[in-house]
């Protein structure tokens, strides 16, 4: 009789105390988890075990346990959760799974790849194995990683797969420029406005992929379309302003410009955002709103070479507006950073003078004009190979000191370039016109000013065997007829 009255007390104890021990779920175990630290460290552990001892036989639930170790980088424990999951169901794929994504924390991507291959083989329903174990293989082999793709369409016909596709040869273009057209071949099997029931990031990544691909009509129509939903996104707005320079679609790109800098959410500013804004206004042709933009894209480059290239457009523009003076000044300090120019760069800086001098008279006139002959007769030493161009060019530039060839002061640079080029030959279209127009000014110059009609008549002879229907050689030849 006592033994069944102190059962039936015992039994009354349980039920008394039940609440007292009440059980600890997944949920309250994944969130001690994510909030322990140094000092309550075994008491979660305690938890964690109570709760898997109420879900030991579900893989899902366990693996949550696992997960959620290794969302706080506790590899050790997410590896014991992990292998528990396994043994709970060998074919679920979230063991398998779980134990990938340590492999990828731990930086083994070859051990990840084989969790993930271990998850399709023994889970072959589940998508998720099949997009980690892509990802994981994109960095060895995208086209492989794509074909694994292409067995979602039979697991799962609702995934993305092309979508997906274009992404991770997207990732792979960043490193390899050879995968961009197949990320645009991917992104563009999908319709524009499917885009929007999926990852906002794989239609950005589809506009930079067209942008970068230089199809700036459809690189804009997709930023365009990001625009209706999210008309303060700044990678939109920008792509529509970058996409309108490139089109020469000024107007618009102004009126982006505005949108960029002034509507726009989380906006970064970059010295390309300016550098496009200075563009469209160039396009415009309003220089000083585009010099403004420039200038600014000047204060934020980082480095000689990119503040070299900004101060050349500044210099460039600066001569567009016919502020010569300040293109020159602009050209100097170009050259002075860029420590790789080259006779082109020099050549440059000889036509700001040329220009200059054509707007001066007189002395001013004389002095600028030979300071433009000083840089060729520089290049010339610096640049062997750009002395036709530089006798050439001396030529055309000391002309207008005698716009009317009556002292002859290009000559010397029109014979410098007749012998170097008969001496080689002529070799191209740039040696057949620039010797022709030597032949013709010497021609002339001996014929018409320096009363040399016999010294004139070789020069026009070889004009007319180089351009037999050259009206100026016909004309002067046949007075030697006569």
């Amino acid at each position: 009789m006592k033994t069944i009255k102190y059962f039936l007390i015992g039994a009354l104890m349980t039920v008394i105390s039940a609440p007292a021990m009440a059980q600890v779920s997944v949920s309250d175990a994944v969130k001690a988890i994510k909030s322990s630290n140094a000092s309550n460290a075994k008491e979660t552990e305690k938890l964690v075990k109570q709760a898997y001892k109420t879900v030991k036989k579900d893989a899902a639930e366990v693996a949550k346990l696992g997960r959620a170790y290794l969302d706080v980088k506790d590899t050790l424990n997410a590896r014991v959760y992990a292998e528990l999951a396994i043994k709970a169901n060998k074919k679920s794929a979230l063991g398998y799974i779980l134990r990938g994504d340590i492999e990828v924390l731990n930086d083994n991507p070859g051990d990840a790849a084989s969790w993930y291959q271990n998850a399709i083989y023994f889970d072959p329903q589940n998508p998720e194995a099949y997009k980690k174990y892509a990802f994981i293989y994109r960095g060895r082999d995208p086209k492989q990683a794509v074909q694994t793709l292409e067995q979602l369409r039979t697991v799962d016909p609702t995934y993305p797969v092309d979508a997906e596709a274009g992404h991770i040869y997207y990732l792979s273009a960043t490193k390899n420029a050879a995968y961009m057209p197949l990320a645009l071949e991917c992104f563009q099997k999908v319709q524009l406005p499917d885009y929007d029931r999926l990852g906002s990031y794989y239609m950005t990544e589809y506009a930079l992929v067209a942008f970068a691909s230089q199809k700036n009509d459809l690189s804009r129509q997709i930023a365009e379309h990001g625009l209706k939903s999210n008309p303060r996104n700044a990678g939109y707005n920008r792509l529509v302003l970058y996409n309108s320079v490139e089109l020469k679609d000024f107007d618009k790109a102004v009126s982006y410009v505005d949108r960029l800098f002034n509507q726009s959410d989380s906006l970064e500013i970059s010295a390309n955002d300016y550098k496009f804004a200075g563009l469209a206004y160039a396009g415009q042709k309003n220089f000083d709103e585009a010099l403004k933009y420039y200038t600014k894209q000047l204060e934020v480059s980082d480095d000689n070479s990119s503040k070299a290239a900004v101060l050349k457009v500044l210099s460039d523009t600066y001569k567009a507006k016919g502020d010569l003076d300040n293109s020159l000044a602009k050209y100097e300090e170009y050259l002075k950073l860029n420590t790789s120019a080259n006779a082109n760069d020099y050549a440059g800086l000889a036509n700001i003078y040329r220009n200059m001098a054509a707007e001066k008279t007189g002395e001013e006139q004389k002095a600028t004009v030979d300071k433009a002959l000083s840089i060729y007769k520089d290049m010339i030493e610096k640049f062997p190979t750009s002395a036709d161009y530089s006798n050439f060019m001396s030529a055309r530039t000391i002309q207008i000191l005698d716009p009317e060839q009556k002292q002859g002061l290009a000559r010397p640079y029109y014979d410098a370039l007749i012998t170097s080029i008969e001496t080689a030959g002529i070799k191209s279209d740039a040696d057949k016109t620039r010797i022709k127009e030597a032949y013709t000014y010497v021609g002339i110059y001996l014929f018409k000013f320096a009363d040399d009609m016999e010294g004139a008549k070789p020069y026009f002879d070889k004009l007319i065997q180089l351009d037999p229907e050259n009206a100026i050689a016909k004309q002067v030849l046949q007075a030697y007829e006569k």
